[in-house]
């Protein structure tokens, strides 16, 4: 195996556990002493694949990110029964800035419907982390720093909200049957109640309340008609 080529697996790793999570541990500065200080928040990502956090500016995250926007958060895998540090795990570093593009809430909401109780509050702002870098740990002794620029993903056409809401309305409303097949392909268990709740170029998040599932198109797309074709790729796969 080249050394790209294991680089290209890290960067897949971390995009993995990123696009997979849907909380993470995050780490601020206090304002009093500048003591480190650690948070469980809820976490999306935007189409390239970099956190997005919806936080109160009464909470103590808010009021340390607004004397210092430097932060880091944690995402490790799932451990079921096994040894957690066994398993993949990321710490991302970087700045946390406050955005107002509606594409992008509206993404976090898909992804956590209970937030729309209050994500209209004065107090909530919407957070994006522009990451720097990631220390990924595969698993003993395979341990690595990477740049972000190796594993987030140029958004593409999907960096037009609209492009994204049209696909997902179109699947969930007229194909509501279709997304269940690949999720009970993606699973190996019948499944009902599904919705998709983000694109990207290279897959798809769904949701059942708050169960949550990744799949990957057959290759990356750059256009809503290769989204379309992707996912009936997909489809004639699971039907075979």
């Amino acid at each position: 195996m080249t050394e790209s080529t294991k680089i290209d697996i890290r960067a897949e790793t971390v995009r993995r556990l990123l696009r997979r999570a849907s909380s993470a541990s995050l780490a601020t500065m206090m304002t009093t002493d500048d003591q480190p200080y650690a948070s469980l928040v809820l976490m999306a990502t935007d189409p390239a694949g970099q956190p997005l956090l919806l936080l109160s500016d009464l909470a103590v995250h808010s009021k340390n990110i607004a004397r210092n926007a430097n932060a880091s958060i944690l995402i490790a895998e799932a451990p079921g029964d096994r040894d957690p540090l066994t398993l993949p795990r990321i710490s991302a570093e970087g700045v946390l800035d406050i955005v107002e593009e509606s594409g992008l809430k509206a993404r976090y909401l898909r992804r956590f419907p209970s937030t729309q109780d209050f994500a209209d509050f004065t107090d909530f702002k919407l957070y994006r982390m522009n990451v720097s870098r990631a220390h990924l740990v595969a698993g003993f002794g395979d341990i690595h720093w990477l740049d972000g620029g190796k594993f987030l993903i140029d958004p593409g056409f999907l960096a037009a909200s609209e492009a994204e809401k049209d696909i997902i309305d179109h699947m969930n409303s007229d194909h509501a049957d279709a997304v269940q097949e690949l999720v009970t392909a993606a699973t190996g268990k019948p499944t009902e109640g599904w919705e998709i709740c983000g694109i990207d170029v290279e897959g798809m998040d769904l949701r059942k309340g708050w169960q949550y599932e990744r799949i990957l198109f057959p290759a990356p797309t750059a256009s809503a008609e290769e989204v379309r074709k992707g996912i009936i790729g997909l489809l004639k796969s699971a039907r075979s």
